[in-house]
């Protein structure tokens, strides 16, 4: 039985990529399936008007696959049409980035993945690491060479899988997010946190006669206590359970008092 099913929404050739397999091959039997070519903000989209080609292929004498397809699209060939049987958990990342609060969980294609997996009934556990942008704009994430600043991230992800897989995956928690400070390493305190709740305003700007996106900076303000934005400010790694359920029981009871009795 495979342990682990490994996707991204970067693609195979991101520098995070190959350092958390081999990072969870060290514990861990892995099948990795990424996008063969970056897929971001494009969330649980599954790819619908074209046929999506699976190749296996071996970079640096790591097999892996890559799909011309969505994050969730990996997930559900990886599950369905590769593995035999359902794998122990998905873990999707690292991604070159951020997923805290819920606008961008929601846009996420390294999220997306892990929803689609908790949707099938596999845990799963989403993992993305903190670049900030004075080196972000010197590196270049998708260089091998650069591999190496993730080696710390692939450590403190595949800790919490091992947890994950041995003790707390819960009915009630369908994934996990995991934000990941730059610095970070196996010694940084691991806060459980929720969503902050942020609207990050405009998203395209004029370019070329069209519009274009622009990365919206995450804005360290109001910051309320055991979110994820006040642990990564803090300098903390933040792991977030989410749960799936789209209304809540309280809900429900509100508005049927105030709407059932207009019927």
């Amino acid at each position: 039985m495979t342990d682990i099913l490994l996707t991204n929404d970067d693609g195979y050739r991101s520098a995070g990529f190959l350092p958390l397999l081999k990072q969870l091959s060290k514990d861990f039997s892995i099948v990795s399936i990424a996008p063969d070519e970056e897929r971001s903000w494009i969330g649980k989209a599954i790819t619908s008007k074209k046929t999506l080609k699976a190749k296996k292929i071996n970079v640096h004498g790591v097999e892996l696959y890559t799909l011309n397809g969505t994050p969730a699209d990996c997930v559900q060939i990886g599950l369905y049409n590769i593995l035999d049987s359902f794998p122990k958990m998905v873990i999707s990342g690292i991604n070159q980035g951020v997923n805290i609060g819920h606008a961008r969980i929601l846009s996420s294609g390294t999220i997306g993945a892990a929803i689609e997996a908790s949707i099938q009934g596999v845990p799963s556990l989403a993992s993305s690491i903190l670049i900030p942008s004075d080196k972000k704009k010197d590196l270049d994430l998708f260089d091998e060479k650069n591999s190496i600043i993730f080696d710390h991230a692939s450590q403190i992800t595949s800790k919490i899988a091992t947890i994950l897989v041995q003790d707390i995956i819960e009915e009630d928690i369908d994934l996990f997010s995991i934000n990941i400070p730059f610095d970070a390493t196996l010694g940084s305190t691991l806060k459980i946190t929720k969503p902050f709740r942020e609207s990050y305003g405009r998203l395209f700007y004029e370019k070329d006669e069209g519009y274009a996106l622009k990365t919206p900076q995450i804005i360290y303000e109001n910051m309320r206590e055991n979110t994820d934005l006040k642990a990564l400010y803090e300098g903390n790694i933040s792991l977030t359970p989410i749960n799936l359920d789209l209304t809540r029981d309280d809900l429900l009871k509100r508005v049927e008092q105030r709407i059932i009795k207009h019927w």
